[in-house]
């Protein structure tokens, strides 16, 4: 009887250990600047492709199944805090405005501007191509992935003549080499001061739907430049 209890509060202090984890690897995910602000943290925000916009966070497409929720699931277990919504349709320039805004609650409160990530797929790639030029903080890091579409159908250009400012930042693109829709963004970031651009081209073989899902051959890089390795 004896050995029976033993073992019986044996897994009972197991399972209780094993909530106590669960309840410590909770995920800071936001839709806005969370109400206080930990000038320690690691903040990455993040900015889903079009279709998002259309469907909502389980988009199905002719790329397949966007796994939006999965995504900033898989930014935030990488102990970042992340800031995203799901957008209703929106104007690149006026969202990149609002980002903007919220990064500058960020560095009021005295999160250093190496803290902060913008990111963003395919529509919400370009949206994080205009932040470079709002935000103009050559310490902000910005990735691009699959954001420069091969036709600037979403006026790039346009956007960041209109703005009159020119991009600034550590940025970083990402795209996969068989991509129909998106390549470089290297014709938006002519090397200045104040300017950081470097570029990947993944040769995954999945195209615009690589970044519909967390894989790790691009979450890691994104990981990577976000913390400055």
């Amino acid at each position: 009887m004896r050995r029976v209890t033993a073992v019986l509060a044996t897994l009972a202090l197991m399972v209780s250990a094993c909530a106590s984890m669960a309840t410590n690897q909770r995920r800071d995910i936001f839709q806005d600047v969370p109400p206080t602000i930990d000038v320690t943290a690691r903040y990455l925000f993040h900015m889903h492709g079009s279709i998002v916009e259309d469907q909502g966070p389980n988009a199905q497409g002719r790329y397949g199944q966007y796994r939006y929720h999965w995504t900033i699931a898989a930014l935030a277990d990488r102990g970042f805090v992340v800031i995203s919504e799901v957008r209703s349709r929106t104007q690149v320039r006026t969202y990149a405005t609002t980002v903007a805004g919220q990064v500058a609650k960020l560095r009021a409160a005295g999160v250093p501007a190496d803290h902060i990530t913008v990111t963003g797929m395919s529509k919400g790639g370009a949206i994080t191509m205009l932040t470079t030029a709002v935000i103009g903080d050559p310490d902000v890091r910005f990735v691009v992935m699959a954001g420069c579409g091969r036709l600037d159908v979403f006026n790039v250009a346009g956007g960041l003549e209109a703005l009159g400012g020119r991009p600034q930042g550590r940025v970083l693109s990402i795209y996969d080499r068989h991509d129909t829709e998106a390549g470089s963004c290297a014709r938006y970031f002519t090397q200045a001061p104040g300017l950081t651009f470097k570029e990947i081209v993944l040769d995954v073989g999945r195209g615009h739907a690589l970044f519909y899902t967390p894989e790790p051959v691009w979450l890691d890089r994104v990981v990577e430049w976000a913390l400055g390795r």
